[in-house]
């Protein structure tokens, strides 16, 4: 079903392709109630950090629709220059000797501003997490994989990266999910929830300096922004996953409906301490 969808969306003129995802969003929000009403839940519980703008979940699904037929379609827009990557961007993704790490959350099409660094020629090493079963999730890898997107496997994940970092690759992580890895309670949009400790671990481990990435839609398609993270090493620990988290809310409340509202970001009460995971010295 999934590669029949996929192939569809690519039949169709690349005008008519999103609206598609979108009424295929649209959809989904009707025939899956559960999902719409814990989606609503999220965003009227981050209400006040977003200003009172609080779109519906039936809007953020439809853009989620939309997102994923765009990506469906990612070598035609790619060949037609939709995503730019400016010089100053470009500049700041280019590796140190001590490699580089990327920050970024799942904020509008985050997967198709992987594609288009990669089509770019930037060599950064995403460190996944470890994959849903799943047609849809299937899919994403094999695309991924496809576009030139390089995935760290999970598991062994800290190690690839101190291996790529030592070697001045870059190596980027998306910080915005929950998770089961050591971790710190940082506060994100108004709410506590576990944030992992990796990147900042690492940057820690190798001195590797950050840069913060997101893509913003704007006239013509989407344009890659970065900007650099300044970090003290002397901080205290847990410093610079806060910042991250607080660089991420940010885009967020500048357009909520194009995040992640379908993952759980506040699952408190059943992830307890984090389990441990070990970022061996460089």
């Amino acid at each position: 079903m999934v590669r029949a969808l996929v192939a569809a969306l690519r039949l169709l003129p690349l005008t008519a392709a999103p609206s598609l995802g979108a009424a295929l969003g649209r959809l989904a929000a009707i025939a899956l109630p559960g999902v719409r009403g814990a989606v609503q839940q999220r965003l009227n519980a981050t209400r006040g950090a977003l200003g009172g703008r609080t779109p519906t979940a039936a809007a953020h699904l439809a853009d989620l629709g939309r997102r994923v037929a765009e990506f469906a379609n990612a070598d035609r827009l790619l060949g037609l220059n939709a995503v730019r990557v400016p010089p100053e961007t470009r500049t700041l993704l280019t590796p140190s000797p001590r490699g580089l790490l990327v920050a970024a959350g799942h904020l509008d099409n985050w997967e198709l501003m992987a594609a288009a660094l990669a089509r770019a020629g930037h060599e950064v090493r995403t460190v996944v997490a470890a994959p849903r079963a799943g047609p849809l999730s299937r899919w994403l890898l094999s695309e991924r994989a496809r576009l030139g997107v390089t995935s760290l496997p999970p598991g062994g994940g800290a190690r690839a990266a101190l291996a790529a970092l030592a070697s001045g690759d870059g190596v980027g992580l998306l910080v915005d999910l929950a998770t089961h890895e050591r971790s710190i309670s940082v506060d994100f949009l108004g709410r506590p929830t576990r944030a992992a400790l990796t990147l900042e671990r690492l940057a820690r481990s190798t001195g590797a300096p950050v840069v913060f990435i997101w893509p913003a839609r704007e006239a013509g398609g989407l344009t890659v922004h970065a900007e650099a993270v300044e970090f003290d090493p002397t901080s205290p620990t847990g410093s610079l996953t806060q910042a991250l988290a607080h660089r991420i809310q940010d885009r967020i409340a500048a357009a909520p409906e194009r995040w992640l509202w379908v993952h759980d970001r506040w699952p408190s009460e059943s992830i307890p301490d984090a389990r441990r995971v070990t970022v061996p010295h460089a």
